[in-house]
């Protein structure tokens, strides 16, 4: 860059001094011209005219001409060149010499060509200011701050948001920090693993409900069954400690064993688990009319004159119930046990016999009623299925024990009007075939009965009151074993 300013000056410098040159050289023709004539004048008049004081000027003049030439003096002030373009010129020192001051090194020429910083018409050019750069540059400056402020703000409140929801994970699996406090925590019957975080968060035991689930599904908790009741759980736990307490009878909840006798009612089994604090009867009735997700729940017919569409299956059994339990535990607890007694092998059978699971069990009941012991049981079911094969002989069963299900266990829960009208649909010595649905719950004497009957040609049968079953073929022999029965009662 040096060298390239150091040539333009060079270049201005010899213009320049050719421009000077050429004014020189005008000057001294028309010195010499005048000197010449001068000179012709002298020569003719000098002896004329005597030199005096008004010819010193003359005399002078020969003298120069006459005198050696002085040296041409360029003072170039290198201080000056550098000087900035506004900085005030310079007056010459003297009177014998030229003086640049100011001296430019680069060629203030305009982008359309013109020097001087003039425009083509001769205008003044105006000198750029810096204000604008520097507003545009602060203003670049300023966006461009913001901008890293801003992203920065970003990242730090993802890198919060993550440690946060990082170390409430890991504090719920491990139970980092967290609390000993037991809360009691009610599970419903048949909850799912997803219920079962939703109820553990809604009771801040657990902090992250997603993590929880996700974490459920990978150590496969999700596959068991949560059992329903009341549990004292604490966060210090950990969520696996809570899921695995869950899953076996909570030892910390009171307990109570009840048995129920095979051919109780569902009236019956429901005043005993409200007189053992179990849960309220009301509350049970409601929730008995509930629909089930069990194979045979599906196969019962809905039908309208049917009182209870699941008594028949609160199979009859000895449980262990917590006080105060769930009503949807409650009766789960008794279909489970149903759904576990009748077997593919069962269901196969009354294929073969051309029957339901609810028209065997309906017939289970029958004859858990109307026998006076198990030994009674497949020769009473073999009376039943022999009026049932021979409907044109014998369309009714004639059994007293369905019209005696609603007038001593239907009509003191439903009333005397709803009552009347269950009566009559179960009346079996007015109606034809099986009643509406099970007259009580059936153990499994009973239910075996009614799969595998015994071949007899029975269709009477009939008891005193020690229990004796008197059977006949013919309503003949029926009758003359009705004489029998009033003797042998008299007897006792």
């Amino acid at each position: 860059m040096n060298d390239d300013r150091q040539k333009n000056s060079d270049l201005d410098l010899n213009k320049i001094l050719e421009e000077y040159s050429a004014i020189n050289r005008e000057s001294v023709r028309s010195s010499d011209s005048g000197s010449q004539y001068g000179r012709q004048e002298s020569s003719s008049s000098y002896n004329d005219v005597p030199i005096s004081k008004n010819n010193s000027a003359v005399r002078r003049n020969t003298e120069n001409l006459n005198a050696p030439a002085k040296k041409f003096v360029l003072h170039i002030d290198e201080t000056v060149i550098d000087s900035a373009d506004n900085e005030p010129v310079r007056k010459p020192q003297n009177n014998s010499g030229i003086y640049f001051s100011n001296y430019q090194k680069k060629s203030n020429t305009t982008p359309n060509g013109n020097r001087n910083n003039t425009t083509a018409n001769g205008a003044p050019v105006a000198k750029p200011t810096t204000q604008s750069n520097n507003k545009s540059v602060s203003v670049k400056k300023n966006i461009g701050s913001r901008a890293a402020l801003i992203f920065l703000a970003i990242i730090i409140g993802a890198t919060s948001i993550l440690s946060y929801i990082g170390i409430s994970c890991i504090g719920d699996m491990l139970a980092i920090n967290r609390s000993e406090e037991s809360i009691e925590v009610t599970i419903p019957e048949d909850a799912k693993y997803t219920e079962v975080i939703d109820i553990l968060h809604d009771n801040d035991l657990i902090k992250n409900k997603l993590f929880c689930k996700l974490f459920t599904q990978y150590r496969h908790f999700d596959d068991d069954t949560y059992l329903s009741g009341k549990y004292y759980l604490s966060s210090s736990m950990g969520l696996e400690g809570m899921l695995k307490d869950m899953m076996v009878a909570p030892i910390t909840a009171d307990t109570i064993k009840l048995s129920f006798p095979e051919g109780w009612t569902v009236q019956q089994i429901f005043e005993k688990l409200e007189k053992n604090d179990v849960c309220e009867s009301n509350k049970l009735y409601s929730t008995i009319r509930s629909n089930y997700s069990y194979d045979f729940f599906a196969e019962i017919e809905d039908n309208n004159k049917r009182y209870l569409k699941l008594e028949g299956y609160l199979f009859p059994d000895t449980y262990d119930f917590f006080v105060g339990a769930d009503t949807n535990y409650v009766i789960k607890k008794f279909l489970d046990n149903f759904e576990s007694k009748w077997t593919p092998e069962y269901q196969a059978r009354a294929d073969k016999l051309g029957y339901s699971c609810d028209e065997i069990i309906i017939i289970a009941s029958i004859i858990q009623k109307e026998a006076a012991n198990s030994e009674q049981m497949k020769t009473i079911s073999s009376v039943i299925h022999n009026r049932l094969n021979n409907g044109a002989r014998f369309p009714t069963l004639g059994c007293d024990s369905t019209a005696l299900y609603v007038t001593n266990y239907v009509t003191p829960v439903v009333g005397d009007a709803a009552g009347l009208n269950y009566y009559s649909y179960y009346d079996t010595r007015s109606n034809k075939g099986l009643p509406p649905g099970p007259i009580c719950n059936p153990g499994m004497d009973a239910i075996k009965a009614a799969l595998y009957p015994e071949t007899t040609k029975y269709f009477f049968f009939a008891h005193d009151n020690s229990g004796k079953i008197y059977l006949a073929e013919t309503l003949d022999g029926h009758n003359t074993n009705l004489v029998k029965i009033i003797k042998a009662n008299n007897q006792n």
